[in-house]
């Protein structure tokens, strides 16, 4: 007895089974290629994001460094820049410091000495004002001149403005007399002062005399 099937003798079953699984190879294969086409791609879409995130990231990580670096030397230049700048304005005001010094110094010393021709004006005019009220004080001028000579040369002369020479004639007439001492009237004499002429000597008490005299001793002993 035969195996072999004739065609013939197959069943329909038989034969669309054979058939079915014949042609079903080709379409398998067709998908397995399209499969592996798709990963394919899939695989270069996947290396190209990766890539293009790499680039980015390094990108950004570079934008970042470069940044921060420029940011840092922007702020190290602005500090500097700034510090030079306070540098000037503190010289400036130093130099404003000094000049205003300079000048309240020299106020104040051009204030001093006007305050210090105002007081003796002042103590000037009160003086004028005491030997107008108190005629009696030539008599301590006339001693303290007298005071001054060792000895009486004669002639000896008291030259007195007429008015304190009545006051000293009444007052200190005999002693003077009795001393040597001759008084004289003198219409060219200030009051407040007197002039004696002995054979050698001459003391000038005159009011503009003594005065100026205060007036220099001020000025040596006042500071510089």
């Amino acid at each position: 007895m035969s195996n072999s099937v004739r065609s013939g003798d197959m069943t329909a079953f038989q034969r669309w089974e054979m058939a079915s699984f014949g042609d079903s190879r080709p379409a398998q294969v067709e998908e397995v290629r399209v499969a592996n086409a798709q990963i394919a791609t899939q695989q270069r879409v996947e290396a190209e994001r990766a890539r293009e995130a790499a680039k980015q990231e390094g990108f950004a990580a570079g934008y970042k460094e470069a940044y921060e670096r420029g940011l840092k030397d922007g702020q190290e230049t602005a500090y500097a820049e700034t510090m030079e700048q306070v540098q000037i304005e503190i010289q400036s005001l130093q130099h404003m410091a000094q000049a205003f010094s300079e000048q309240l110094n020299s106020a104040s010393h051009h204030m001093g000495n006007e305050l210090m021709q105002l007081a003796l004006d002042l103590a000037q005019t009160m003086l004028k004002a005491k030997i107008g009220a108190d005629p009696a004080v030539i008599l301590p001028i006339v001693e303290d001149a007298i005071a001054q000579l060792a000895t009486v040369q004669q002639p000896a002369h008291i030259h007195l403005n007429p008015e304190d020479a009545a006051i000293v004639k009444e007052q200190l007439g005999e002693t003077l007399s009795e001393d040597g001492w001759r008084i004289i009237p003198d219409a060219h004499m200030e009051r407040g002062g007197c002039k004696l002429e002995t054979l050698h000597n001459l003391v000038d008490a005159t009011y503009s005399t003594r005065w100026q005299k205060l007036l220099d001793h001020m000025q040596i002993s006042s500071p510089k």
